[in-house]
């Protein structure tokens, strides 16, 4: 008995190997390669009374696309510095990492793949390169049990500056360089 491979069972085995990880773990042809860092701390003050958000979005961080960078790459270090100094800004989570992005496509990293465990946070931060390149942060902060915030915000970024995405509980300052350092305009 011979068998027959169709196309359509073709490229159902090769959906499936790509859902497999480690196997699709090479980057796409014109993939560029960013770095991303991210801040995140608690507003000073009494916290505000809770609102409604949208539920995260279910993601997940595609193995091989996000690679976690040590302190020592760290460029928000002084912004830390500063919130800690100014008092009743109490650092939450600081992460930097070199996210591969596809031509016209999207690297998302999720919280639990780039923060230790434990944070009150949890949520993905996603970098879309098209015409320009955007960076959409999803953040949930537990300040207490049954107490939650939810930030969901998408903008257009540029390489170097930073971007500071506001909640009246807690803030993020993000950044977006090249992976060679460039601060070239998108």
């Amino acid at each position: 008995m011979t068998a027959t491979l169709t196309r359509r069972a073709f490229l159902a085995g090769l959906a499936a190997c790509a859902s497999v990880p480690g196997l699709a773990a090479e980057a796409p042809a014109g993939s560029a390669r960013y770095l991303v860092e991210l801040l995140v701390f608690r507003q000073p003050g009494t916290l505000p009374p809770p609102m409604p958000a949208a539920p995260l979005q279910i993601v997940t961080t595609i193995p091989g696309r996000v690679e976690l960078l040590p302190e020592s790459a760290w460029q928000l270090g002084s912004a830390e510095q500063a919130l800690a100094r100014k008092g009743g800004y109490a650092p939450l989570a600081h992460a930097a990492w070199a996210a591969i992005v596809p031509a016209n496509g999207r690297t998302t990293a999720r919280f639990e793949d780039l923060l230790k465990d434990g944070l009150p946070l949890a949520g993905s931060v996603a970098l879309q390169r098209s015409q320009y390149l955007f960076l959409g942060v999803e953040v949930d902060y537990q300040a207490a049990p049954g107490i939650t915030y939810g930030l969901r915000e998408r903008r257009r970024v540029k390489f170097g500056e930073r971007h500071y995405f506001d909640h009246p509980a807690f803030g993020v300052i993000a950044q977006v360089t090249s992976s060679r350092g460039e601060a070239a305009a998108d």
